[in-house]
């Protein structure tokens, strides 16, 4: 790392020691990023030539690691941009598609059937992980988990900006290790009706019937969007086997049916946002033991915010929001049989309101500070006579607010971020979070040297089950980041980056087998043990007209940290439990003609471990490496069949790969397959509103 900073200082002055720029004439090296040049300079410019896509791309205006639009190569944070486009051209079906071309992304199973997310080869789907669809949080607030699967829409996505790295000096305590901010299209950028169609099916079953419809306009000062998601789909087709060796076909036990709307209005300085989100799940998978038939597991939430904005003056901007949201997830509201007692009723009801205010002040144009303060207050009910546990009561509540600050200084040296968050809560006490970036573009390279503090909040239900009462703490991470990015051409970009996370009091849920196996009882706890991750990561882009080539490789390793008992490997002390030390994937496309184009890609996952049985006593984990796994995408589309009419066809997991998600940490549920080979066709029609600008 010394090494790294070293070489990072000398290349941060290099420019200005031997690259002195004539007083007469300049080079544009990149010509959709003029921010480096004084306002003396760009008055001498004659002419600058079209930007290819590639120089848009890596240019363009991102605003999640900030709060104020930067370019990608200066905003100071690790990022991920996925465009319009590449949804399109990849003919991703869903989120999980899409999250394939993210570095450091794997997915997991967790219990009932919920598949989330790793990051960086840590578990990071309770509470870890932030997912917001046009700044709602999206993370349910029993358990701050994620559900993947058939679950959000994405045929309205403008694009999706993701922080690989800490994001809770900006978020707060959901935002641990990344941040995925998905931005919509508004009703400008619509302008009419827009209906799409995923149909697809396996060998055996349908696996999605889908349909979405989209509605926007602007009238004026008066913009408008709506967006309906309704569908069914299934996690797979093949046969499922628990840790016991009892085993069912998959296929109508483990529908994955999504109601999601989204609507946003805005006027002047003001805008209105409503998110309904009904996910309806079926699981016979249950906790450890497959159950005797299929039971609901459903996920409820509805959200909504008001926002205002004014520009006072050149130099001070005021903005104030307010959100409500609802949460009611792994809904049971019934009875299972007597033979599935372990599965039982459970609904909690969770409010959160939330106020945000910030001030934003631009004393000159190389200066930015960001200032304000955030509240939320958190209170749970439960329902049925149940009562919560710790507090022995049906109703909890918790309060945290949060100062924060952040300044954005632009010099010729460097581009440099200080920031910090500071929470208070009555649940879990406080947490201070700083950041420090140095960002800065030397012609074609760019570097990045980064350091941020952030945490995971404890929620309502890891309170309820805190192992004998002890007082959760949050648990804490420390990440250090380089990346340096390369614009070998006009048409490919190459980024390089490593990192280093050290978490503490790492939070982590114990069930009663680990009670017989390491003397923890059931419940959470912090772990006592300092744990994380080091790796780097890969992203290497290349475009024309002719069509496009990515790949993404990510890799990590815990052989410099210690171990913590809910997820270690004994066969291998460098990788955690469930999660593949080696990610690769390839994707090309390839225009033919004016309207078709063919797209095909590769998604690998290096060797895996998993619990996947227990020994003739039932109580031992027999441990088990997963082989690598590959599977074969091929996609094709038209993007004008007829008037507005956009066709595509395609097949998933060619060679019908088992594709399993496997547990991340220490809890006995045995490997949950994916979909085998799935034929799918997509249709959208679109119908343009036309009149006068």
């Amino acid at each position: 790392m010394i090494r790294i900073v070293f070489i990072f200082i000398v290349l941060l002055f290099a420019e200005n020691a031997f690259c002195q720029k004539n007083a007469n004439t300049i080079t544009i090296t990149d010509s959709t990023d003029l921010s480096d040049y004084s306002l003396e300079e760009l008055s001498k410019l004659k002419s600058r030539y079209a930007a290819t896509d590639i120089e848009k791309n890596i240019s363009q205006a991102i605003e999640a690691a900030s709060h104020k639009a930067l370019p990608l190569r200066k905003t100071p944070s690790i990022i991920s941009v996925i465009t319009e486009d590449d949804i399109i051209k990849s003919g991703a079906r869903e989120l999980m598609d899409v999250f394939k071309l993210i570095p450091g992304f794997d997915f997991n199973v967790d219990v009932e059937g919920v598949v989330g997310i790793s990051f960086r080869g840590m578990w990071a789907n309770e509470g870890n992980l932030l997912l917001q669809f046009d700044g709602q949080e999206m993370n349910e607030n029993a358990y701050s988990s994620l559900q993947l699967g058939n679950h959000y829409p994405i045929s309205n996505i403008k694009k999706i900006e993701v922080i690989r790295g800490p994001g809770s000096a900006i978020y707060g305590g959901c935002a641990e290790y990344a941040v995925i901010n998905i931005i919509t299209k508004k009703g400008d950028e619509i302008k009419g009706i827009s209906v799409e169609g995923l149909l697809a099916q396996t060998a055996n079953s349908y696996s999605r019937q889908d349909l979405t419809l989209t509605i926007g306009n602007k009238i004026n000062d008066f913009n408008y969007a709506m967006s309906g998601f309704i569908g069914r789909g299934q996690r797979s087709n093949f046969d499922y086997t628990d840790v016991y060796g009892k085993s069912f076909n998959m296929t109508n036990n483990s529908n994955l049916n999504p109601q999601f709307f989204n609507f946003n209005i805005g006027y002047k300085h003001f805008s209105f946002t409503f998110i309904y989100d009904n996910y309806r799940t079926t699981t016979r998978d249950g906790y450890i033991s497959s159950l005797s038939q299929p039971y609901p597991c459903d996920f409820l939430s509805y959200m909504t915010e008001i926002k205002y904005t004014k520009k006072i003056n050149k130099k001070f901007e005021f903005q104030t929001k307010f959100n409500y949201k609802f949460s009611s997830p792994y809904v049971f509201d019934g009875y299972p049989a007597p033979i599935d007692s372990s599965y039982g009723y459970y609904k909690v009801n969770i409010n959160r309101y939330r106020l945000n205010i910030t001030t934003i002040w631009e004393p000159t144009y190389w200066v930015n500070a960001q200032f304000g303060f955030e509240g939320n207050y958190d209170e749970g009910f439960n329902t049925n006579g149940n009562l919560f546990i710790t507090d022995n009561s049906k109703y909890v509540s918790y309060i945290n607010y949060a100062p924060f600050a952040q300044v954005l200084i632009n010099t010729r040296f460097a581009n440099i971020t200080l920031g910090a968050r500071y929470d208070f809560s009555s649940a879990f006490g406080s947490a201070f979070n700083p950041r420090l970036g140095i960002t800065k573009k030397v012609g074609i390279v760019n570097f990045k040297l980064l350091y941020a503090s952030s945490f995971r909040a404890p929620s309502i239900e890891n309170i309820q089950y805190e192992i004998d009462k002890i007082q959760l703490k949050p648990e804490q991470s420390k990440t250090i980041e380089f990346e340096t990015g390369f614009k070998l051409s006009k048409n490919m970009f190459l980024s390089v980056n490593l990192f280093d996370i050290t978490t503490q009091n790492a939070i982590r849920y114990f069930v009663k087998t680990d009670s017989v196996i390491n003397g923890d009882p059931d419940g959470y706890r912090n772990t006592n043990k300092i744990i994380g991750s080091q790796g780097a990561e890969i992203e290497y882009n290349y475009k024309t007209k002719l069509g496009f080539i990515k790949v993404i490789y990510s890799y990590f390793t815990i052989g410099n940290k210690n171990v913590d008992s809910a997820n270690i490997v004994i066969n291998d002390r460098t990788v955690t439990l469930g999660n593949a030390q080696n990610k690769l994937t390839v994707m090309g496309s390839i225009n033919i003609g004016k309207h078709f184009f063919v797209t095909s890609s590769i998604n690998y996952l290096d060797k895996r471990y998993a619990d996947v049985s227990t020994d003739s006593s039932g109580k031992e984990k027999l441990l088990e490496m997963i082989k690598p796994q590959a599977v074969f995408n091929l996609y094709i589309g038209c993007t004008n069949i007829a008037k507005n009419l956009f066709f595509g066809v395609g097949i998933n997991n060619i060679t019908n790969e088992r594709k399993q998600y496997l547990q991340a940490y220490n809890s006995l549920h045995a490997p949950l397959p994916g979909l085998g080979r799935e034929f799918f066709l997509k249709l959208n029609y679109k119908i343009q509103y036309t009149g006068k600008k």
